[in-house]
């Protein structure tokens, strides 16, 4: 039987979060995805839910408490240090990629510019969202040319 996976998504704006969502169901519509717009609701979700996710995808900057301090409590955490954590923000600045990968994010993604970019980034890489890093800095950085024109 096949496992129906499961993606958490940290993302402030909501037209980003119904873009992301409507992307994996065309792209994959067994994958679940549900949705928090904050870190502090990031970290709530995970430790009052039993069951983790199979990836996160996490938004550097959001309200209440930032990406990067979730994803160092992540790592931190018995229950969630395993768990895939896609950085994905419109951010390319050279400090915060540093970081995450320092952190232990397993990639980070520069948000497409559209919505059918989105969808073939999702095509061509879902795979490996759900795959532990071996933490290397060689395909750490995904889409580095566009950006959500914000």
């Amino acid at each position: 039987m096949k496992k129906h996976r499961y993606i958490l998504l940290a993302e402030d704006d909501p037209d980003d979060r119904e873009l992301f969502m409507e992307a994996v169901a065309i792209v994959d519509p067994a994958i679940r995805v549900s949705t928090v717009e904050n870190g502090e609701k990031l970290m709530d979700h995970l430790r009052q839910h039993e069951a983790s996710p199979d990836c996160i995808f996490l938004d550097l900057n959001m309200p209440r408490k930032g990406g990067k301090e979730c994803l160092q409590e992540i790592r931190n955490n018995e229950k969630t240090h395993n768990i895939p954590v896609i950085v994905y923000s419109t951010s390319l600045n050279a400090r915060d990629v540093d970081d995450t990968f320092r952190f232990g994010a397993s990639r980070f993604i520069r948000k497409p510019g559209t919505f059918r970019e989105l969808t073939d980034l999702l095509n061509s890489n879902l795979i490996y969202f759900f795959i532990p890093s071996t933490h290397t800095r060689r395909n750490f950085v995904i889409n580095p040319q566009k950006a959500y024109g914000k």
